[in-house]
């Protein structure tokens, strides 16, 4: 078990820290996960003078503290956001650590495994949709469930970008040992040799910060009974055939890889 940076006890928690420290612990099991979200960003830039105009607004779907919001607000200063979650506490350190970005962005809790999730939002579509390490927690029909209702929130020529681990098909058995090799690299080098905190060990301090005990409860109150944590990194992992046929039976005309580390994806669609 590593150790996270220290918080002294009874003093205000450091919101940025702990977003910090997310990230870290999140690079731990990705390597490449700056590289990946510059990507996503880049086809963004490329295609958003074709299909977007100024303000557009940029659906972030399983946001977490909001990682993935933040480097859109900083990339794109006509880019309105609305991060969606369902754990209370990741949205309690987004919010306290990015706040509204000067009303560019807006919270909202909610579940994605609910039907009536798009009805919780601010507003009725959205230009763009991203989501980063985040939708391998759903089930292959809870999946393309998201997908169709994404569908539906996206206009013509909008975009979906998905940043996340996707398997290789069942008969590419050594690509899937390759990644499997890599992967196990990665979490030695971060947790092991360069202490960087581990998931485990992150959420062991935030739990701890004084200020998210209502949000810690109110997480244990909805996670009580799974027996396991749907966030966890490689819970559940959708191979990448099924992510692209849910997002084509969905509506999107052009679906693609247009970014790769082993299993860890970038895929596109074109509505």
């Amino acid at each position: 078990m590593t150790t996270p940076s220290e918080t002294t006890p009874g003093t205000a928690a450091d919101w940025s820290r702990l977003l910090a420290d997310w990230d870290a612990q999140q690079s731990g099991y990705l390597r490449a996960r700056e590289e990946r979200f510059t990507a996503a960003l880049d086809a963004v830039e490329v295609l958003r003078a074709d299909v977007l105009d100024d303000p557009f607004t940029v659906l972030d779907l399983a946001c977490g503290p909001g990682s993935f919001s933040q480097r859109v607000l900083a990339r794109f200063p006509a880019a309105q956001v609305v991060a969606v979650d369902v754990d209370p506490v990741l949205l309690a350190v987004g919010r306290h650590a990015l706040g509204t970005a000067e009303g560019r962005l807006q919270w909202v809790d909610a579940d994605l495994r609910d039907p009536a999730w798009p009805a919780r939002l601010p507003v009725t579509g959205a230009d763009v949709v991203v989501s980063s390490t985040a939708l391998h927690w759903l089930s292959a029909s809870q999946l393309a469930a998201t997908y169709r209702r994404v569908g539906a929130l996206v206009p013509a020529v909008g975009l979906f970008l998905n940043a996340d681990n996707m398997a290789h098909d069942p008969g590419q058995a050594v690509l899937t040992r390759l990644a499997e090799a890599a992967e196990r690299r990665q979490a030695s080098a971060a947790f092991e040799r360069d202490g960087v905190p581990d998931w485990d060990t992150w959420w062991a301090e935030v739990l701890a910060v004084p200020e998210l005990a209502e949000a810690a409860e109110e997480r244990r109150r909805r996670t009580a009974g799974r027996g396991v944590d749907d966030h966890e990194p490689g819970a559940r992992l959708t191979g990448l055939r099924t992510h692209v046929a849910a997002l084509v039976e969905a509506g999107f005309t052009e679906v693609g890889t247009i970014w790769q580390d082993h299993d860890d994806r970038v895929l596109l669609a074109v509505r």
